[in-house]
């Protein structure tokens, strides 16, 4: 699978994901220049109260604005799937990202409900991890977390409201898994953090040992 992967390489050229320029990989020398702007390599230490106080690092990459903020509504809302390489690009060239997730044991992304996946025809979160996972040697899963509730956008919603709205709305299963491992969760965009709080509790719940948070962009 690898050699014909890299053969297709071959044959159908790579184009950088923002200026489609041929023959650079997924992202060109001068792209990846220009998005050095946005790069926050941020790691904040909140803490979860349910769980007698426990700490989670939370790395954030980049700056959800202008050239990033675009990549990614093309990349979730206009069908643009293989710009997963990219956002995987930026990723992997980011030493400090990388030294971060040799931390953790199991990437999982931030599950969709099976009817919003099929209507987009993909989770956003789920292609990079499985990318993310594959380049750097970490193991995937994406049967672990699910969504069990198709609940209201959280962009259209408030922080009060976007709480609520998450609650209840995932679940654990196939424990087995993930107990007493390190897992990192992995989503593209972080505004208020109940997405991604629920996540955790959920995780923390079904006894995994270490829970961090990779984010692409923080808003």
């Amino acid at each position: 699978m690898k050699f014909f992967n890299k053969l297709l390489e071959c044959i159908f050229l790579p184009s950088c994901g923002i200026c489609e320029k041929l023959g650079e990989g997924y992202l060109c020398k001068k792209c990846g220049e220009k998005l050095e702007e946005y790069k926050l390599n941020l790691i904040e230490e909140t803490t979860l109260k349910d769980f007698e106080n426990i700490k989670i690092q939370k790395f954030y990459i980049m700056e959800y604005r202008d050239i990033i903020r675009k990549e990614i509504l093309q990349y979730k809302f206009n069908g643009k799937a293989y710009l997963h390489k990219m956002f995987c690009e930026i990723i992997v060239k980011n030493k400090k990202t990388c030294e971060f997730l040799k931390n953790y044991d199991i990437i999982i992304p931030v599950p969709v409900h099976k009817s919003r996946k099929r209507w987009r025809g993909y989770n956003q979160s789920e292609l990079i991890a499985k990318e993310l996972a594959k380049r750097l040697g970490l193991k995937n899963d994406s049967n672990v977390l699910i969504k069990i509730k198709n609940n209201h956008i959280q962009s259209k919603l408030n922080k009060k409201e976007r709480m609520k709205n998450v609650k209840n709305v995932y679940k654990v299963i196939n424990k087995e898994k993930i107990n007493n491992k390190n897992i990192i969760i992995f989503d593209d965009i972080y505004t208020t953090g109940a997405t991604i709080n629920e996540c955790i509790k959920e995780l923390k719940s079904a006894n995994a040992n270490k829970i961090g948070v990779l984010i692409l962009a923080k808003d």
